[in-house]
């Protein structure tokens, strides 16, 4: 349609430009055939001045007039229909035109005016701002790195309009609030100026699943390095426990001198070395080992959701019927579910704990990074005075699921707010609507919860757009049916 609208512009102004010729060469000729004055006049009046008889006007004359107007009218009749059918191409253009320079300056604004890419990342990418933890009655306890969110799948699990509330407002007391409305510096105009450049990042659905899996991995082999029993494994253990101590001996020194530097005369440097090259040396060698045992771990999650399906059959033969293969599947989920339903269940509950604290891309498809207080600025890890006020960790361990921006998970709480495994699913799927409650206990209703499902923006903001005007986008989902899944059984047992 842009291209329609270009020909026709250029096509008027050609005609436009072949008229006003036209027109000029008319005028130029009669200038140069005019009569010379006759008489002692100096200009000779109107009614004494012979003009053309008769025959001449209502012959070659007439038929000249004549002629030039049908041609004018012609040619009005032929542009004005071009012109007409140009006119969507040119409403189309105009859009895009507009949506560019929005995009252009959202993209403005999130590098260099507001500065978004300092948590955020280039790109939406993920990143990690510095931020003052406080205890709840305002007392500084440590200063922390904060794992913020990539954006460039923010869309795919929140509205444009929960987008929005967000940049008004803030988020978690460390995104801040950046709208008038919530007393922040941007326009209205601006915050959709940002929504325009967001869109320009989203990922496709290929790269998410490489992202998600690429955490899942990370958090298998983790797994299985702290627990495993075999040599590899415990040898793997004992080197890097020896390297934190060694290492910790190190920053007692440098911290005891403003100039400390290591070298090879220094007792502490060089067993700090020492433990590091075994390290490096142990976990090569544990690769091969390392590799088969996740291969195993996956063939555990797999028989345990076989398991589960097989169960389901026998309660009710008739989920093996054509067309019920959602029964079967929610089924199973119930039976997964269910504490200690089977033996073998405990690799598919640990699948979704490491889906539930996936560090991929900062967390963006995690749920602990709401729902587990410390996740999002490691907690757990040793911490030193020189970098942020306080020596030792935050919190000794996680408990998973017991909420913070995030509502608790833990004891049978989503069993109470969710009757049933494939209700808590939807409710994931989707995510919390601004306005809209779920659940029995009819909580929410501001949005925060974001959907972990494919989503399809039919309201976009901008000019040109909204609802009813036909311009939607889509989206795809942060985690498969099954992923979801594994992380409802998680937290129907947490």
């Amino acid at each position: 349609m842009l291209l329609a609208a270009s020909t026709q512009r250029t096509i008027g102004f050609v005609i436009l430009a072949i008229v006003f010729l036209g027109g000029l060469l008319y005028i130029l000729t009669n200038i140069r055939s005019a009569r010379d004055e006759v008489g002692s006049e100096i200009e000779l009046a109107s009614n004494r001045r012979p003009y053309l008889s008769d025959e001449e006007l209502e012959g070659k004359k007439l038929d000249m007039a004549l002629g030039g107007s049908l041609l004018l009218l012609t040619i009005v009749a032929i542009t004005l229909p071009l012109y007409w059918l140009g006119e969507p191409g040119r409403h189309e253009g105009r859009d895009l035109d507009t949506w560019r320079i929005f995009g252009n300056r959202g993209e403005e604004i999130y590098v260099a005016g507001a500065q978004c890419v300092n948590c955020h990342g280039p790109d939406g990418a993920g990143g990690v701002v510095s931020t003052a933890l406080t205890s709840d009655t305002g007392e500084f306890i440590a200063q922390v790195n904060w794992k913020a969110p990539a954006l460039n799948t923010v869309l795919s699990r929140h509205t444009e309009d929960e987008v929005l509330h967000t940049l008004n407002y803030g988020r978690n007391g460390v995104m801040p609030a950046w709208g008038r409305a919530g007393g922040g510096p941007l326009t209205d105009q601006q915050l959709e100026e940002i929504i325009f450049y967001l869109r320009r990042v989203q990922i496709d659905e290929e790269q998410i699943r490489s992202e998600v899996a690429g955490g899942v991995d990370a958090g298998a082999r983790q797994l299985i390095l702290a627990t495993s029993t075999a040599g590899w494994a415990a040898d793997l253990r004992d080197a890097e426990a020896d390297k934190a101590e060694t290492a910790q001996a190190v920053r007692l020194l440098a911290r005891a001198d403003f100039d400390f530097s290591c070298s090879a005369d220094i007792d502490a440097c060089v067993a700090d070395e020492q433990a590091g090259q075994l390290v490096t040396e142990l976990t090569a060698a544990a690769q091969g080992p390392l590799d088969a045992a996740v291969a195993d771990w996956w063939a555990d999650v797999e028989a345990a959701k076989a398991t589960a399906a097989d169960m389901a059959l026998a309660d009710d033969p008739s989920l093996g019927e054509e067309g019920r293969e959602q029964d079967l599947r929610f089924a199973a989920l119930e039976i997964l579910s269910t504490p200690n339903a089977f033996s073998g269940q405990a690799a598919y509950l640990q699948y979704g704990e490491i889906l539930f604290t996936n560090t991929a891309a900062n967390g963006t498809y995690s749920c602990a990074r709401c729902h587990t207080y410390g996740w999002s600025f490691d907690a757990t890890a040793e911490m030193t005075v020189e970098a942020n006020g306080r020596d030792g960790a935050v919190l000794d361990e996680y408990v998973q699921g017991a909420g913070f921006f995030g509502r608790s998970l833990v004891g049978g709480s989503t069993v109470t707010q969710f009757e049933t495994a494939a209700s808590q699913v939807d409710f994931i799927t989707r995510g919390q609507s601004i306005g809209q409650t779920y659940g029995r206990g009819g909580s929410g209703g501001n949005g925060q919860m974001p959907g972990f499902g494919p989503t399809t923006e039919s309201s976009p903001v901008g000019p040109g757009m909204g609802g009813g005007s036909g311009i939607e986008f889509s989206y795809p989902g942060l985690l498969t049916d099954e992923q979801i899944d594994a992380i409802v059984a998680f937290e129907r047992t947490l």
